[in-house]
C-alpha cells in the first residue's frame, strides 16, 4: 500500500512567510490544529417546521491554531501587530484599523519525524494567505507550561494559479 500524504500522528514544523521572512514558529506545545469547515444555511418551508428540506453552501472558513512555547521576542514581534522589539524587551501597543489581507502570507505545515521536518512536499499543508491573530492567555504558575496561542485567519488567494484557493496538501502540480 503506498504511503499516505497525510501522516497519522506526530508533531509538525510551522513556517510563516516561507518566501519572505521565513519565520519558523517552533517549538509548539499542545497540538497545532488546522480547521477547515464549510458554512451552510438550511432551507426551510413552513409546512415542515424546523426540519430542513435542503441546505446551501455559503462559503468555507479555515484557520490554523499554533500554540507557541519557549518562543523569542523576535518571533512575538512578527506575529503581534503594533509591537516593537528593543534590544531586551518587546513593547506592544493597540493596533486599530489595519487590514489583514494585504499582510497575509503563506503558511506551510510540515510533519516532523525524529525531530526532522519532512522534505517530502507531498506531505506538506500549504495555506496560501493567512494572518496571525494572537489570543494569549498565559498562566504564571508552577503547574503549567506557558503557551502563546496564535490563530492564523485564512483568506482565499488572489495569486495567479491559486485564485480562490484557501489551502492544499502537496505540491502545486
Amino acid at each position: 500500500m503506498p504511503a499516505s500524504p497525510v501522516k497519522d500522528l506526530g508533531p509538525c514544523a510551522v513556517i510563516w512567510d516561507p518566501s519572505g521572512d521565513n519565520i519558523e514558529l517552533n517549538p509548539t506545545f499542545g497540538g497545532v490544529i488546522f480547521r477547515s469547515e464549510d458554512a451552510i444555511v438550511d432551507i426551510l418551508e413552513d409546512g415542515r417546521g424546523t426540519t430542513p428540506i435542503d441546505a446551501v453552501f455559503t462559503g468555507r472558513v479555515a484557520s490554523l491554531e499554533v500554540p507557541l512555547t519557549r518562543t523569542t521576542l523576535a518571533k512575538l514581534e512578527k506575529i503581534l501587530p503594533g509591537s516593537v522589539k528593543g534590544a531586551t524587551n518587546l513593547k506592544v501597543s493597540t493596533h486599530v484599523g489595519g487590514a489583514m489581507y494585504t499582510s497575509a502570507k503563506e503558511v506551510i505545515v510540515k510533519p516532523v519525524v525524529d525531530n526532522v521536518p519532512s522534505v517530502t512536499t507531498t506531505e506538506w499543508l500549504h495555506i496560501h494567505k493567512a494572518y496571525p491573530v494572537p489570543g494569549f492567555e498565559v498562566a504564571y504558575d508552577n503547574s503549567g507550561q506557558r503557551v502563546f496561542k496564535v490563530t492564523f485567519k485564512v483568506f482565499p488567494s488572489d495569486e495567479s494559479g491559486q485564485v480562490g484557493e484557501l489551502w492544499r496538501i502537496g505540491p502545486a502540480s
